[in-house]
C-alpha cells in the first residue's frame, strides 16, 4: 500500500504526490492528521484555529474524500500529535512508501523531518506543491533573498519572461509555471463522474449570509465564476479595494490557503483568459497578487522562525504595549473608529475581511495603539478562514514595520481611508447598523459621528497616538 499524506494540499488537481502514488499501480491510501496544535492556545489566550476556519477545513476534507472516492482511494483522518501519531500508524499499517508535498511553514517542515526520522522503514517521495515555483525556478539564492517585493518581482519577471501589462500573450509562461500532468486513469475516473470537481456551475456566495464553502469543488467553481468571467477578471484592479461586495475581489485566498486550489491552476486560468482577449492592468494585477503570495512563502523559507519573533526581521526589538484593554477593544470592534470597528465586526462574524481592511486594522493596532503586533497576527490566525502562515505573518510584520517594508513609519489614516474607498459609508452602515441617511464623511469620522448619533469617543486620538509611537521608537 502506498500512502499519500495530505496536509495543506486538499485537492485532486495539480497534486504531484498523489499522481506519483497512483502511477505506482499499487493500492493507494490517503491520510490526514488533525494535529493537536490546532487546539493549542497562544498568548493572550487565543486559539490556533477558530470556528470559521475549522468549519471550512471540515468541509474541505469531506469534499476531498468524495473526490478521492471517485478514484477508489480512501482518506483516513487521525487525531493527535502528528509527529508521534503518524509514525505509529505507518508502522501498524506496514507502509513502505509515503508521498507528500513540502510546505514553507516552520512547524510543518519540522513535523515532516520528525516523521521521517521516526519512520526509517519508509521510502519518502517528497514533492513541492504549495507555490507557483519550485526552488530551482526561483532565479535567486535563498541566502540572498531580497527584502523587497519589488526586487523579487523584477527578478522573476526577467527570468520567466512574463509579459507586462498591455503586451501580447506568450506561451513561455505556461511552460515554466505549469501543473503536474494528470494521469490518464484519473482523467477517465473523473470524466466518468461528469467532472464533479471541475464543474463551473455555482450560485454566488455572499459573506455574512451564506458562508463560503470549503473544498476543491467550491474552489474550482469560484475560479470559473470570477477568473473565468471577462467582466470580472479584466476589471479587478478597479474593484479590488471594495470592502463590502463579495465580487469586489476574487476571494480565491479561501481555497489557496488550505490547498483546495493550486496557485498554478489560478495563473493558468488567467493565461487562458488573456489568450482570448489581451492582458490588461487588471488581469496582470491579479497575477501581481499571486506574486505577493509567492513572495511571502519564499520569505518564510528564507527567514524561518524569525518571522514569528517580536523583533521580526529587524536586528533589534522595538517597544510594544501589552495593554489588554486596548487589544480587547480592537478585536471586539470597540475602538471608536468606524472603519476599524466595522472590519473587526465582520471578521468575528464571518472569518473574513478585505485586504484594505486588514491593512487598516493592522496599522491601527500597531501604530496607533502600539500593541504587540504578534497579538494581532495570532488573532487573525484564530479568526481568518483564509489564514496562511506565510502571508499572515509576513503581512503583519510588514504593517508593523518589522518586516520587509523599508519605510520606518508607514501608517494608515483610518478616517481618510474609509472616506476614500467607501465614500457612501455603506460598509460601516452594513456592519455597525448606522443610519442609512448619514453621509459617508460623517460615517467614517468618529467626532462628526458623535454629533449625529450616540457614537462613543475613540480610545485614542489618531494623530497624537501616532506621534507618541514615533517618539517611543525614536523615529522622526
Amino acid at each position: 500500500m502506498r500512502v499519500v499524506w495530505f496536509r495543506n494540499d486538499l485537492r485532486v488537481h495539480d497534486h504531484q504526490a498523489l499522481y506519483d502514488a497512483v502511477k505506482s499501480g499499487e493500492k493507494v491510501q490517503g491520510v490526514y492528521i488533525w494535529d493537536k496544535r490546532f487546539e493549542a492556545e497562544q498568548t493572550p489566550g487565543l486559539k490556533r484555529m477558530g470556528q470559521h476556519r475549522q468549519r471550512f477545513l471540515e468541509e474541505s476534507l469531506e469534499d476531498l474524500k468524495q473526490s478521492l472516492s471517485i478514484l477508489g482511494i480512501d482518506l483516513v483522518e487521525l487525531r493527535g500529535k502528528g509527529s508521534k501519531l503518524l509514525p505509529e500508524w505507518l508502522q501498524e499499517q506496514s507502509v513502505r512508501d509515503v508521498y507528500v508535498h513540502t510546505h514553507p511553514g516552520v512547524e510543518e517542515s519540522q513535523e515532516l523531518a520528525m516523521v521521517q526520522e521516526s519512520s526509517p522503514q519508509v521510502r519518502w517521495h517528497i514533492k513541492e506543491g504549495h507555490m507557483l515555483l519550485r526552488k530551482d525556478q526561483l532565479a535567486m539564492d535563498l541566502s540572498e533573498f531580497p527584502m523587497s517585493f519589488t526586487q523579487f518581482r523584477k527578478k522573476l519577471e526577467k527570468a520567466l519572461q512574463i509579459p507586462q501589462k498591455n503586451s501580447a500573450y506568450h506561451s513561455v509562461e505556461r511552460e515554466v509555471i505549469k501543473e503536474a500532468p494528470v494521469p490518464d486513469w484519473i482523467k477517465k475516473q473523473l470524466n466518468a463522474d461528469n467532472n464533479r470537481a471541475y464543474s463551473a456551475k455555482s450560485k454566488r456566495e455572499n459573506l455574512g449570509t451564506d458562508p463560503v464553502k470549503g473544498g476543491e469543488t467550491a474552489a474550482l467553481k469560484r475560479l470559473e465564476t470570477y477568473v473565468g468571467q471577462a467582466d470580472r477578471l479584466f476589471s479587478y484592479k478597479e474593484t479590488r479595494d471594495g470592502m463590502l461586495s463579495f465580487d469586489d475581489s476574487s476571494k480565491l485566498s479561501f481555497w489557496l490557503a488550505s490547498g483546495c486550489l493550486s496557485p498554478k491552476r489560478v495563473y493558468q486560468r488567467i493565461l487562458d483568459m488573456e489568450s482570448q482577449s489581451k492582458r490588461n492592468e487588471s488581469s496582470y494585477w491579479l497575477f501581481f497578487e499571486l506574486l505577493w503570495r509567492e513572495y511571502f512563502q519564499w520569505l518564510l523559507v528564507a527567514t524561518g522562525s524569525r518571522l514569528f519573533e517580536l523583533r521580526g526581521l529587524l536586528d533589534y526589538e522595538r517597544q510594544w504595549s501589552h495593554n489588554n484593554e486596548y487589544f480587547d477593544a480592537w478585536k471586539n470592534g470597540q475602538t471608536g473608529y468606524p472603519l476599524v470597528d466595522a472590519a473587526m465586526t465582520e471578521l468575528k462574524k464571518t472569518g473574513y475581511m478585505s485586504n484594505r481592511s486588514r491593512q487598516n486594522t493592522a496599522s491601527f493596532l500597531t501604530k496607533n495603539l502600539g500593541v504587540n503586533w504578534l497579538w494581532g497576527a495570532r488573532y487573525f490566525e484564530e479568526q481568518l478562514i483564509d489564514f496562511d502562515t506565510a502571508s499572515n505573518y509576513g503581512n503583519w510584520a510588514y504593517q508593523a514595520g518589522v518586516g520587509t517594508d523599508t519605510r520606518e513609519m508607514r501608517a494608515f489614516n483610518v478616517i481618510n481611508q474609509g472616506i476614500r474607498y467607501d465614500p457612501k459609508g455603506l460598509y460601516v452602515k452594513h456592519w455597525l447598523g448606522l443610519p442609512s441617511d448619514l453621509p459617508g464623511k460623517t460615517v467614517y469620522d468618529p467626532y462628526a459621528l458623535m454629533k449625529k448619533t450616540d457614537w462613543h469617543k475613540p480610545i485614542v486620538e489618531q494623530t497624537r497616538s501616532l506621534e507618541a509611537r514615533k517618539k517611543e521608537w525614536g523615529l522622526r
